[in-house]
Formats: C-alpha cells, structure tokens, sequence
C-alpha cells in the first residue's frame, strides 16, 4: 500500500464515521421507530449494492492501474466503458425490481408496512450507486485516489445537508397526518421518506462529481484511446475480469449484509407480540453507531500500520513485517480494550447522553454488548491481513461462519429466551468472536508469528479494568452535579489520563513499536519526560 492508498483508505473510515453520526442525529428527527422504518431501505440497498457493486471500485481500479502501466490506452478505454455499461444495467435492474417488489419486501419478508414508501423512494439510488462505484473505480485506475475517496466524504456532505432539509419539511406534514389520523407511526414514516429522499438525491450529486473528476484527470492525461500497444478489449472478459476480482469482497459484503436482514426479519416478525420496532431503532442507531465509531477511531489509527507491514511483506522483510503486524495488535488492544470498558461502566450516562428516552434499553446493550468494540478492531484488522497476503476466500469462509452462528443465535434467542432486541447483541458477540478466532488464528498460523500475551493483551486489559472501577467512583461523583453528557465526557478525559499514564510506567510500548504505530512520537516523548523510557 503507497501513501496515497492508505490516505485513500483512512478517508474512506473517515466516511463511515460521519455516516455514523448522520445516523444519530437521524435517530433524534425520525425516532428510533423511524430508524427501524429506514433500515428496512439501507439494507435492501446494501444488499443490491454488495451484490451488483462491491468491490468494483478496487477491482477495476487494479485492472486499469496495470494496463496504464503497460500503455495499453486502447484496452483501458473499452473496458471502462463496457465495465460502465454494465453496472448502470444491473442497477439500472435492481431499481427496477425493488420499485416493483417494494410493498411485498416491506410487508411480506420484514412486516414492517411503513417502510414501503421508503423503500420506493431509495430504489433509484442502487442504479445510481453502481454508476458512481465505476467512475470511482476508473478515477483509481488513473492513480486519482483521493478524489475518488473524498467522493464518499462529499456523499455523506450531501446527505446531511438534504436530509435535515427533506426530514424537517416532511416530518412538519407527517406530524399532521398523524394527529389527524390519531397514528403517530405516520411521522417517523414521512420522516424516513425525507431521508430516503436525501440518500438519493446525495447518490445522485456524487455519481456527477465523479463524472466530472473523471473527465478532467482524463484530459490532464492528454491521451487518445489510439496511443500505445493496440489491444482492444471485449465486453465479455472486461466484465469477467472485474468480477473475477470482486467477488471475495463482495461476497463478503454480501454475507454480514444478510446477516443483518435476518436480524430485522426476526424482530419484524417479533414486533407483531412484542412491540420491537423501538429497541431495534436503539439497537442501530444507538448501540450500533456508539460502538461503530469507537471501533472506527481505531481502526482509522491501525490502517497506516497495515500500510507498513504490507510494505515489509511486499519486500520480503519477513522479521520487520511481523514486528508491525504485532505493533498493530498491540495498538488495537490497547484503545479497544479501554473503549470497552469505559463504555461497560458508564452505560447509563452514554445512553442517557446518545439516546434520550431509550436510555435505559441503551444502557443494558451497551453493559452487555461493549466487547464487541474489541471484536469489530480485530476482526477489520485481521481480515485485512489476510486480504494483503492473497487469502480473500478464507476471509469470505469466516465472514459466513459468523454470520451464520449470529443468525442461529438471534432466532433462538428471540424465540426460546426474553431478552428481546438484546438477543441481537448477544449473537453478535458470539458471531463477532468467531470471525475474529478464526482470522486471527489462520493468520497466526499463515505468517508465524509469535505473541507476548502477557505485554499486549494481558497488562492493557488489567490497566483497562482497574481505570473502569475508577471511572465507575468517578461516574456517581460528577454525575448527580454536571449531567449525564458532562459527566461522561469530564469521566472520559479523565480515565483516558489515568489509563495512559499507567501504560507508560509500566512500560507496555517497546521502541520498535513506537516507530511504527500513529502518535509514536508523542508517547515516546511523555515517556522521556516521565523518564520511563
């Protein structure tokens, strides 16, 4: 990976964690009702989008970047046309086919009736996210990485300047209609509809920014499809070719992906006795987006570190290469086991600060589901090692073990126990620990590494617990005098402090390891001032 692929790659962590907070805010105009009403139309769309194109960007990115290389302007040309044309039918097709089968996908699979208009008014982003994912993919096969990255940050732009524009406007009138009719589910549904509205319009802005972009690095090129070797390309082994490369990542997509929809379909059909449209709300809009960016932090802090040991494994620097594989484990453990925590003992007053009057059914997922911070760093950070040192099918391979154990688990749970939504948490643990295990011990096994357990996991975990029992005195301190939000911020400050100054003292960094991990240099220097190192 060169620099401007890790930049490109931190930019796109970069996206997900603004769509994150996209998502909070959405939670607090729709209500999580309205949430439960919109998941229904993402992941539909998350699934047309990782099946018609995941991966398409990367894959045809390569293809291209290869063919340049070898001045084979003429092959590069036809295919990114044929690759063009072929996506916008296949979307063009998943449109099509969710604007017809919308009222039965909506009522019929996942019982949940309000989300029909939602879904209507989303299809037209599939064809449209296909078109942007080519011009994406032909924008990296130009070497304009950046740009094609910053269009998912300019996506997520879009989306919240249209969907606070479009959520108030038709909330105000979902507002009537629900007085008028006495139902108040019309609101979060004319809600949802404004934000369906955004996502496409936000599709729809984007797809033309790539289009220009793709335009003016092809001019700056100042290159005809007739210059160099005079290979043309068909439509066939074009399309094969990109397919070929994708479809390990998107079937892996494509796989945690179902593994969602059945985790809604299960609750759709629950809600009918139990009234669980709410607590699934919370669940992803609440305990989803809090441990998202939590794990999304550090995983934008662990992306340069797979840089640098794809580089070392590149150059056949076996010995340095497994020294920053396990730098990056260290790193993930040590942030992932102290979000962990501090999100496990101020449960109450995150919930309280994030979810409003769902604060307690928050604080429970949170209490009981914080782990999955520590699953959701290894389980990116592993998987993409494994993708660096070509084993993209094993990764595929435990994406659906995990995703079948979190199927298996939510439908017995749902069904045999009562913990209601919290059924999803805990089969996500158990989905989410399996994927890890899995990758990581293959991984092991792949580049035979060896681990100090007791620096990296044993003495971060133990430093993590003993700062959470302090956070919990801290907790019960400020929170009756400065709220929940204050005191869950001043706690956090605080027990990050104390966390940090004890890693230092007990020397838990090596000097190998600040060399290669992000900010190694601001804690060698606390540490020269504390004179531990």
């Amino acid at each position: 990976m060169n620099p401007k692929e890790i930049k490109g790659r931190q930019v796109h962590v970069a996206e997900v964690l603004f769509a994150l907070a996209i998502l909070t805010g959405a939670a607090r105009l729709t209500g999580y009702n309205g949430i439960t009403y919109i998941a229904v139309a993402l992941e539909v769309y998350g699934l047309f989008y990782a099946a018609v194109s995941g991966g398409v960007s990367e894959a045809l990115g390569k293809f291209l970047k290869k063919r340049n290389a070898r001045e084979q302007y003429r092959y590069v040309s036809g295919m990114r046309r044929y690759v063009l044309l072929s996506q916008a039918v296949m979307g063009a097709a998943g449109t099509a086919l969710t604007l017809v089968l919308a009222g039965r996908i909506a009522e019929k699979i996942f019982r949940i009736q309000y989300s029909t208009a939602i879904l209507v008014v989303m299809a037209p982003a599939i064809f449209l996210r296909a078109v942007s994912e080519s011009l994406s993919g032909c924008c990296r096969g130009e070497g304009a990485e950046l740009p094609a990255a910053a269009a998912g940050i300019l996506r997520q732009l879009f989306l919240l300047g249209f969907g606070m524009l479009f959520c108030r406007l038709l909330g105000s009138y979902g507002d009537k209609v629900s007085r008028l009719l006495v139902q108040k589910n019309f609101a979060s549904m004319y809600s949802g509809v404004g934000i369906a509205m955004a996502v496409t319009l936000s599709e729809l802005f984007t797809a033309l920014f790539l289009l220009l972009i793709c335009g003016f690095v092809r001019r700056s090129q100042n290159r005809t499809p007739w210059d160099g070797v005079k290979t043309r390309a068909s439509f066939a082994d074009s399309v094969m070719a990109v397919w070929s490369g994708r479809s390990a990542q998107a079937g892996t997509q494509l796989v945690l992906i179902l593994s969602l929809s059945f985790g809604l379909i299960l609750c759709g059909r629950s809600a009918e006795n139990g009234g669980l449209a709410v607590d699934y709300g919370t669940y992803l809009a609440g305990y989803g987006t809090v441990c998202g960016f939590f794990a999304g932090v550090v995983i934008f802090l662990l992306v340069p570190v797979c840089g640098k040991a794809a580089v070392k494994m590149r150059r056949e620097e076996h010995r340095y290469a497994r020294t920053a594989l396990q730098s990056g484990i260290h790193v993930g453990a040590v942030h992932s086991f102290f979000y962990a925590v501090y999100l496990a003992v101020m449960a109450e007053q995150v919930g309280a600060a994030f979810c409003g009057e769902q604060a307690g059914m928050a604080a429970k997922m949170f209490r009981g589901g914080s782990v999955a911070i520590v699953f959701a760093v290894f389980a990116y950070y592993f998987s993409r090692m494994m993708l660096l040192v070509g084993k993209k099918y094993i990764v595929l391979g435990a994406a659906a073990l995990g995703a079948a154990l979190f199927t298996g688990f939510s439908a017995v749970f749902l069904r045999v126990g009562k913990a209601g939504v919290l059924s999803l948490v805990y089969a996500g643990l158990i989905g989410g620990g399996a994927f890890c295990l899995v990758t990581g011990a293959l991984l092991y096994r792949q580049l035979r590494l060896w681990t100090d357990w007791l620096q990296t996991l044993a003495v971060p975990a133990g430093l993590a617990c003993a700062t959470g029992f302090v956070g919990i005195l801290l907790g019960r301190l400020f929170t009756p005098h400065l709220g929940d939000a204050v005191a869950a911020l001043v706690c956090f400050v605080l027990m990050s402090a104390l966390y940090w100054t004890a890693l230092l003292l007990f020397r838990n960094f090596t000097e190998q390891e600040l060399e290669l991990v992000p900010g190694g240099k601001v804690i060698s220097a606390v540490g020269q001032m504390l004179r531990v190192f």
